[in-house]
């Protein structure tokens, strides 16, 4: 890669990592000292960044600790995504239990009419994107009565589309439809998350055909304060990533950046200070002299980010993809990319397999063995659960394949089985409710 080029955008990148690391280096410090109950968890990995940040500051190499750091954080947000997966399933089941022990108002639609009125929701869809994540989020809302043979010719019919198209794009949708319907969960999911585990396993072993008024409102109660306490953690979690990306950024790019030594001096006694209060859990207000210095970076963000921009990467080729520069370039694109959780190029001499396009391409007999491993894997998840976990978890992955209708016609005759042969008034009237909610929502945004 060319060296002017590389000094260039490392400059930039380092300068940008610098200001955002230091910012929400404090902010993070601010919202602990705010929060009421830390998980030990969390305040483990905070330790681990500090001591990363201190021995970096002193001139030691930390890269291998900070990826290290870095990979568990991922891991954390695995778990923290599967549970958030999990209970959205049980508050499908809750949900529709609603009108069990409440008296709410009606829509007041016939099946017939409300499948007229969806439709003509989807008629208002000016493009096609638009109307396939409408169908999308209706058939996420509908009554499920389906066999399981098929809901599996279903998802059969959504996944075809993969046929012709990389093995790895057909791999990526699979792994969402695996851990969106409970199949496979990562491992270590009660390891720290005590609470969340024992509401999990409340709501596996619940009864949800002989239910009681108190149970309903338990198990209501239980779903808010389990996705409040997943938001809040996952927001830690998010705000300790994209320091480590900034940090990432800043041990890559150093020994090509050129900044001027005051500058940098400047930004290390601002981390160095938070780094010092952290140590000793101080979290009493900064003094008028430390705000003054923060508001010294108002501006310097955005600016270096515009300088960034300008400083586009070479078009990958093959003698590229073996330059450790370019190797280093594409890393930092990533970690400045907003999708904090972006997977990392290897730094490594090692040539790639070379593997052809016909190897990597779904065909059917492919699609087939792929498929059946997933639905074995569903077979023993609908073993273990009752019939509303199991609707559940049907919508939950019908919601999430490729659309597999074929014509406006298929659609509606879908959307028309779905409420006639859902016998329970309760949970059909719950389902039309929030399908009236979806409609608003979406036409407020028009």
């Amino acid at each position: 890669m060319e060296t002017r080029l590389l000094k260039k955008q490392m400059t930039a990148a380092y300068q940008y990592s610098y200001v955002r690391l230091t910012l929400n280096y404090y902010t993070l410090f601010e919202t602990i000292s705010e929060e009421t109950v830390v998980s030990e968890r969390i305040t483990a990995y905070c330790r681990r960044l500090n001591h990363l940040l201190k021995n970096h500051f002193s001139g030691n190499d930390v890269e291998e600790g900070l990826l290290d750091l870095r990979k568990d954080i991922t891991h954390e947000v695995e778990v923290l995504t599967s549970y958030t997966d999990c209970f959205q399933i049980y508050e499908y089941v809750i949900n529709r239990l609603e009108r069990k022990f409440k008296t709410l108002p009606e829509t007041g639609l016939d099946d017939e009419n409300f499948t007229r009125r969806l439709m003509e929701f989807l008629a208002d869809a000016e493009e096609a994107a638009v109307m396939n994540e409408r169908i999308k989020q209706i058939i996420s809302q509908l009554p499920v009565r389906l066999t399981k043979q098929k809901f599996f010719c279903l998802i059969m019919e959504g996944l075809s589309v993969y046929i012709g198209s990389p093995k790895e794009n057909l791999k990526d949708m699979l792994y969402t439809l695996r851990t969106e319907s409970m199949a496979k969960l990562p491992a270590g999911m009660d390891e720290g998350h005590k609470d969340f585990y024992e509401t999990l396993e409340q709501f596996r072993h619940t009864d949800y055909h002989s239910m009681t008024k108190e149970g309903y409102e338990e198990a209501s109660d239980r779903l808010i304060l389990a996705s409040e306490g997943l938001m809040d953690e996952s927001g830690l979690y998010l705000m300790l990533q994209e320091i480590i990306n900034d940090f990432c950024v800043l041990t890559f790019a150093r020994p090509e950046a050129v900044i001027d030594g005051k500058e940098e001096a400047f930004y290390c006694s601002l981390v160095t200070e938070i780094i010092e209060k952290f140590d000793k859990e101080d979290y009493s207000p900064e003094n008028e002299e430390f705000f003054d210095k923060l508001t010294r970076l108002e501006g310097r963000q955005e600016a270096y980010y515009e300088r960034y921009l300008k400083t586009e990467l070479p078009e990958e080729s093959d003698a590229l993809k073996a330059d450790p520069d370019f190797i280093k370039a594409v890393n930092i694109d990533r970690l400045l990319s907003g999708s904090s959780f972006a997977e990392l190029k290897k730094r490594s001499d090692e040539t790639e397999t070379v593997i052809t396009g016909e190897e990597t391409v779904v065909d059917r007999s492919c699609l087939e063995e792929a498929a059946g491993i997933y639905f074995k894997e569903l077979e023993e998840v609908f073993s273990g659960a009752s019939k509303p976990v199991v609707r559940a978890i049907m919508a939950k992955v019908l919601s999430d394949i490729p659309v597999y209708f074929n014509s406006i016609d298929e659609i509606q005759a879908y959307i028309r089985g779905s409420l006639e042969s859902c016998l329970d008034e309760a949970e059909k009237e719950t389902c039309k409710e929030l399908l009236e909610e979806l409609m608003d929502y979406e036409n407020k945004l028009v």
